[in-house]
């Protein structure tokens, strides 16, 4: 499993529902692998945002495929966002090495 982590600031004066308007993507493609997309904003400073995409059934091989897909839609999202976030100070795919639960006892 891969995971896709972008983490960026509101603006002033955006909230994030006027965020969630513009950054729904406005074509769906099938096939895409990112399976599920959290949106988060940290409790302390509710101008940061952070998001996460689950992308389970894909290799890092898979990335230039999939991306010149999304390219286009990813584009014209960012076009209707940028004036309402800051530029990612956090953008990159990592590749999943562990999952935890931490309220179980763990085994090595």
């Amino acid at each position: 499993m891969l995971i896709a982590a972008l983490s960026r600031r509101l603006n002033d004066g955006v909230d994030y529902a006027t965020f969630r308007k513009a950054w729904l993507p406005d074509e769906i493609v099938p096939g895409d692998p990112r399976t599920k997309v959290f949106s988060a904003l940290n409790v302390e400073d509710p101008r940061e945002l952070f998001t996460v995409a689950l992308i389970e059934n894909a290799d890092p091989a898979d990335i230039p495929a999939w991306m010149a897909r999304l390219t286009p839609i990813e584009e014209r999202r960012y076009e209707r966002i940028r004036h309402l976030v800051s530029e990612p100070t956090l953008n990159a795919v990592y590749q999943v090495i562990a999952e935890d639960d931490l309220s179980q006892p763990i085994t090595e």
